[in-house]
Formats: structure tokens, sequence, C-alpha cells
């Protein structure tokens, strides 16, 4: 029995350290996702994210949406849940810092600018009947329906 060949990502990869990459501002930076798998994801959680890559993830978000990364933080988790946090968050926040760093990786992959992908999830949408994509990261439930969107943009299907 043959089998049929994995296709290749059409990312592209850094030569030196194989990381996917993406053009920002005329260089290329290795993206947030760091190979993440969903198996890798779920052992992340566990272990719980360290609070250190997530302060880079909101500032990077931050920096891009003109706001300060406390108040992009916060509106995904708590300041009380942040300050409980020690070197690593606990299980719910590592939780939504996994879904927006997917849910970002997705928009950047998508828009292949990070600008008008932070535009994107800080933007009110139709689909989500006036809410942002960033808003709903709070959940499981809402980052699928934040997911939705850029796969029926991505296969021509009305967003």
């Amino acid at each position: 029995m043959t089998t049929a060949p994995v296709a290749q990502s059409f990312r592209e990869v850094d030569a030196e350290s194989g990381k996917p990459v993406r053009s920002v501002k005329g260089r290329q930076r290795a993206l947030s996702l760091n190979g993440h798998t969903s198996l890798r994801a779920v052992r992340e959680v566990e272990k719980g994210v360290p609070k250190a890559e997530a302060a880079r993830l909101f500032a990077e978000i931050a920096s891009i949406a003109e706001r300060t990364a406390g108040k992009v933080r916060a509106e995904l988790i708590p300041d009380s849940s942040w300050k409980r946090a020690g070197v690593r968050l606990g299980p719910t926040a590592s939780q939504t810092v996994v879904r927006l760093r997917r849910v970002f990786h997705i928009a950047g992959r998508l828009f292949e600018d990070e600008r008008e992908a932070v535009q994107w999830l800080t933007g009110e949408h139709p689909m989500l009947e006036g809410a942002t994509p960033y808003s709903l990261l709070r959940t499981e439930a809402g980052a699928r329906e934040v997911e939705d969107i850029p796969a029926a943009i991505e296969y021509g299907f009305c967003a």
C-alpha cells in the first residue's frame, strides 16, 4: 500500500534555526509559535506558559495596536491572575496565551503583514456580531469562532 507524500508547509523557514519566519518591516523574524504543534501546546499549558514569553507576545501586539501591553493583556488575562502567577502562568491563562499565539499566527499567515493581522484581531467583525476577534480569545469556543473567519477568507467563502 502506497501513501501519498505529506504536503510541505508553504511557510518560509529560517535556514539556520529551521523555525518558520515572516517578514516584518523588511527583516525576518521567527514566529511566536516556535514550531508548536497541538500536542506541544497541550504540554505547554500543563507546564504553564512562561510569563516572560506571554509578556513579549502582548507587547508585540500592543506596539502595533498602539496600546499599552498591560491593557492588551488585561483584556484577556485579568490583573489578579497575572499578578498571582509566578514565573509561569496558570492553566487558564496559559490556554489563553496559546490561543492568542495560534490565532495571531493564522492571521499573520493569511494577511502576510503583522500590522494587518493585528488590525484584524483588534477590529470589530460582522461575523462576530460586532465583537473583536481578540476579545473572543478568552475562551476556546470563542477562539474557534475566530479561527473560522480566516479559513473562510482563505478558501473564498463569504467573510
